[in-house]
């Protein structure tokens, strides 16, 4: 044995002996020598294995469990990091172990019966194999920088379930939300502020996962046993029964999971399975968190715990919390006045469990820890005198998730830390502001409630978590509301697309009602949306608004029809535009009335699409109609003649009454516009007209062979019929050569007259 050895272990024993000292003072001050650890899941547990929990001072502790062991062992080494470095600094946090741990990598690589298995720096520690029979474990105490050593505790957890069978009693009878969804407010969490859980992530450490069940979706996984799987399994099905609660689907007729749309990372931390118990080790549970830490999880759950009070998870959780990631632990299956680690740890959110009544059922644990009683130095200064475990409670009997291969019915507070961890997920994402876990633990906490009458049970905690008030609590929302509606009609109009967009650039939509209302809750207050509001065949519109945060901000939009119909009105019998005329489309949506621009024509705009009866009128004509089909974008053209609704029956006579027959007659409106008839009168010298009945007069020119042309004016024309008598005074002159001929041809002219009158 070298003089440098003899020396140092001179030195251990030294201080070994004045350890044993501190440690009677502190046993008689009341400070618990050890506590047995218990790992469980389920509604088992198993004991297997002890904690060193003695308050310590400045020398290096060895746990007891190491002082008759021979052999190779796994322990765990502890180190003092650097108090400099900033605990929320990943990076730092590994170049401080790094820095650390070097001392003791380079004593191992030079010492034969040392081997440095894995280092860690989520909490600055070491897993080393240490020959026992060769190297004293004294020696590695005395190291530079070495606080404490213990053995890489075996945890043991139970996986016993209630079975499931598809139409067993134990199936949920809602067929739409698993009861302990509806139990603590999930379906109404997500109709009001719009989010399952997206852009947020969990990491489930657990027993594996089931990577190929339909409802879910593994984004990230890991294995930490020591014959890790490359793709996710299952090594039992407590693990993928966790999963489910966090962010399983719908894909068997009923939404299981909390938040199914957050990132789901798996790692599998308890690999050795056997029936209903599998084990893990220490190793594997610190590896966990590092891992989920470094693939920034916003929630870890972890669904284990053993009895007693692990210092390890200490600095661990306190290291993932500065981090940014909030930590949910189940509060362990022991009833009353017991607690698990890691759930117990004050920097993690312990959950407890209810039924379905909101009672904690007998193995839901809950306990007030006197910190300094039981975790001694281990303890932060900023943690409290005492504190009460679990934080809040979730459902946790006769929970319905996925299982490899189908679905089953499990009880435990394994079953209610995932509500709590998929509801933190669910704030975060709900929440504009990058949440951290102490804020997340306070929403949780601060917006649970205790059932009337049971205040008294220390293990409700804070109460039963509620979604969609932790929602609110933890950020500033607001509601936006409107109804859209046709610009021209003011008809209200469903099935429109209605987008809000933030300044940060998330968006949210939905369609409108049959009543066109729509309606975003839990939108982030106290920002600038820009509002889209779309619908086929209408132009879109956006609308740039400022929501405050805690008000109702409304936001009515009309939207115009992307058609238009153009028409023209013209007097059948004078040819001229009618400029009094009134024209509209009638539509399933309401009546779109023109608007005249000149000379006749007409113009509909903001038509939407559809079909149309298109219904023309003006004073002094007959209406018309006619159906008429706009298409998207269509620019339609219609043209109507108008015919007047009066008529002129004019006679015209000689200076003594006789009928002049083939008499012509042209007919002037005031405006000037000017009618010939195709027509003369007929042998009783009578000719009808028919002209619009406006109320104005008509100046009607007569004319006939052999007299002279008179005009004269009717009387103002209404509608239907008004006599006009034109009395034509003889020339006096004869037309030359007439005589027979002449009789002849005007005969020809009348029988052509009668026969295109026929």
């Amino acid at each position: 044995m070298s003089g440098r050895r003899a020396a140092a272990i001179v030195l251990v024993a030294t201080v070994l002996v004045l350890s044993l000292v501190a440690g009677a003072g502190t046993a008689a001050a009341g400070l618990p020598a050890e506590r047995v650890g218990e790992l469980e899941i389920g509604d088992r547990s198993t004991s297997v294995a002890t904690f060193e929990t003695t308050a310590r001072e400045d020398s290096p502790t060895i746990d007891p469990r190491l002082e008759d062991a021979d052999g190779e062992r796994s322990v765990i080494v502890q180190f003092e990091g650097d108090s400099s470095a900033p605990s929320d600094d990943s990076a730092a946090k590994r170049t401080d172990a790094d820095a650390t741990q070097r001392r003791f990598q380079r004593y191992a690589n030079a010492t034969d019966g040392v081997d440095v298995e894995r280092q860690f720096w989520i909490t600055n520690a070491a897993l080393a194999t240490v020959d026992v029979d060769r190297v004293d474990l004294a020696e590695l105490a005395a190291l530079e920088g070495v606080t404490s050593i213990h053995p890489d505790s075996e945890i043991a957890v139970s996986t016993t379930s209630e079975p499931h069978a598809e139409g067993d009693e134990n199936r949920s009878s809602n067929e739409t939300y698993a009861p302990g969804l509806e139990q603590i407010g999930v379906p109404s969490a997500w109709d009001a502020y719009q989010t399952r859980g997206e852009g947020s992530s969990v990491a489930v450490l657990d027993s594996g996962v089931d990577g190929s069940h339909p409802d879910l979706e593994v984004a990230k996984w890991n294995d930490f046993g020591d014959v890790p799987s490359a793709e996710p399994t299952a090594y039992d099905d407590h693990g993928t029964h966790v999963s489910g609660i966090v962010a399983g689907g719908g894909e068997s007729g009923t939404h299981l999971g909390v938040a199914p749309n957050a990132d789901l990372y798996h790692g599998a931390v308890m690999t050795d399975c056997r029936r209903d118990r599998c084990v893990g080790y220490e190793r594997h549970i610190l590896a966990g968190i590092e891992w989920a830490v470094a693939e920034d999880a916003d929630v870890i759950v972890m669904s284990l715990g053993w009895n007693g009070y692990s210092p390890a998870m200490v600095d661990a959780i306190e290291t993932a919390t500065d981090a940014g990631t909030v930590v949910v632990a189940s509060s362990g299956n022991g009833g009353e006045g017991n607690s698990t680690s890691p759930g117990n740890v004050h920097d993690a959110v312990s959950v407890g469990a209810v039924d379905e009544s909101g009672s904690v059922p007998d193995f839901s644990g809950g306990e007030t820890i006197e910190t300094r009683d039981v975790w001694g130095t281990d303890a932060p200064d900023r943690w409290p005198a005492s504190y009460t475990v679990p934080t809040v409670v979730a459902p946790g009997t006769d929970v319905e998730s996925t299982v490899p291969g189908g679905y089953e019915t499990k009880r435990g507070t394994s079953m209610a830390a995932p509500y709590v961890g998929g509801v933190a997920a669910l704030v975060q994402s709900a929440t504009a502001a990058e949440l951290g876990p102490d804020e997340l633990e306070t929403a949780l906490a601060e917006t649970a409630t205790v059932p009337d009458g049971e205040g008294g049970d220390v293990r409700y905690g804070h109460g039963v978590v509620d979604a969609a008030a932790a929602i609110d609590a933890a950020g500033q929302h607001a509601t936006l509301e409107g109804t859209v509606t046709d610009t021209v009609t003011g008809e209200p109009l469903a099935n429109a697309s209605v987008a809000a967009v933030a300044e940060d650039g998330t968006e949210r939509g939905m369609t409108t009602a049959d009543n066109g209302a729509f309606k975003f809750t839990g939108l982030y207050g106290n920002q600038t949306y820009d509002v889209t509001v779309e619908r086929d065949g209408y132009e879109p519109r956006t609308e740039t608004m400022r929501v405050p945060a805690d008000e109702t901000t409304g936001a009515d939009v009309a939207l115009a029809g992307d058609a238009s119909v153009e028409i023209a009105l013209t007097d059948e019998q004078f040819g001229v535009g009618v400029e009094t005329g009134t024209v509209v489309a009638n539509g399933t949506r309401g009546s779109y009335p023109a608007e005249h621009t000149g000379d006749g024509t007409y113009r509909i705009e903001h038509v939407p699409s559809g079909e149309y009866d298109l219904r023309v009128a003006a004073p002094g004509y007959v209406e018309r109609e006619r159906v008429v089909t706009a298409a998207a974008r269509d620019r339609l053209a219609e043209a109507f003649e108008l015919q007047g609704d009066a008529r002129l029956l004019i006679a015209v006579e000689t200076e003594s009454g006789e009928p002049v027959e083939n008499a012509s007659v042209s007919i002037e409106r005031p405006s000037g516009a000017a009618l010939e008839p195709g027509e003369r009168t007929d042998e009783n010298g009578a000719l009808a007209v028919v002209v619009a009945g406006t109320g104005e007069s008509y100046s009607l020119e007569v004319s006939a062979e052999g007299f002279e042309t008179t005009v004269v004016e009717s009387d103002a024309v209404g509608a239907g019929s008004q006599v006009v008598t034109a009395s034509l005074s003889d020339t006096g002159v004869s037309p030359p050569h007439l005589g027979a001929l002449a009789a002849a041809f005007a005969m020809v002219a009348v029988g052509v007259a009668r026969l295109t009158r026929a």
